[in-house]
């Protein structure tokens, strides 16, 4: 017996945003982020097992961060970095959907929600509170604290929590460097299509 697979595509893209562009730096003298061009991932779900276990997207991204001083060090600098989802509500999309692309056929209006989507970011010292763990986003506009505003610094070469002091992904690579997993299980209740959200990282220096 034959049966037939809907096929669901999701597609993501992800945005670096990065606050020299927006306002100028108080306590810090350079605050980037790279890569500082788009990353997309796609999910292609045309098999049964995908639908029911999921897909992982291991490495779809690294963030690199690096922090300098001014000229004359001011001992305030820090940073934080957050990720905030995006489903373009322009277009007409509730608030906990993807957006739609291009519907397959006639279905009965079951778009995926968001939270089918679970990102993971981790590092070699654990500098983020949600290192290794999967989490994910129910709205438009949700934000996910990778490393949260203003918090006590926390100096470079500590290899702990929340560093967020004055390094480099050069210089210590285990604090300054994420890497990002995307994990979707979409079980069969959404109708089959091309849908889309962007994942909104935004580095930014501390008040």
């Amino acid at each position: 017996m034959n049966r037939s697979v809907p096929i669901l595509f999701l597609y993501l893209a992800m945005a670096w945003l990065c606050a020299p562009a927006l306002y100028a730096q108080l306590h810090c003298g350079n605050v980037e982020l790279t890569p500082n061009t788009p990353v997309q991932a796609l999910f292609s779900f045309d098999e049964f097992r995908d639908y029911q276990g999921g897909l992982i997207l291991s490495n779809v991204a690294t963030l690199r961060i690096n922090i300098e001083d001014l000229v004359v060090p001011d001992p305030q600098c820090s940073w934080s970095l957050s990720v905030l989802v995006d489903n373009n509500p322009s277009s007409g999309t509730p608030a906990a959907e993807w957006e739609e692309l291009s519907p397959y056929g006639i279905g009965a209006s079951n778009n995926p929600t968001l939270d089918i989507l679970e990102m993971r970011v981790r590092n070699n010292c654990q500098t983020s509170p949600l290192n290794g763990t999967f989490m994910n986003f129910s709205n438009h506009g949700d934000i996910l604290d990778i490393i949260q505003a203003s918090l006590p610094i926390t100096p470079a070469g500590s290899c702990n929590t929340n560093v967020n002091g004055v390094g480099s992904y050069l210089t210590n690579p285990g604090e300054y460097t994420f890497n990002l997993d995307l994990r979707i299980t979409p079980g069969f209740q959404y109708d089959p299509g091309i849908y889309m959200i962007t994942l909104r990282f935004n580095l930014e220096e501390n008040p």
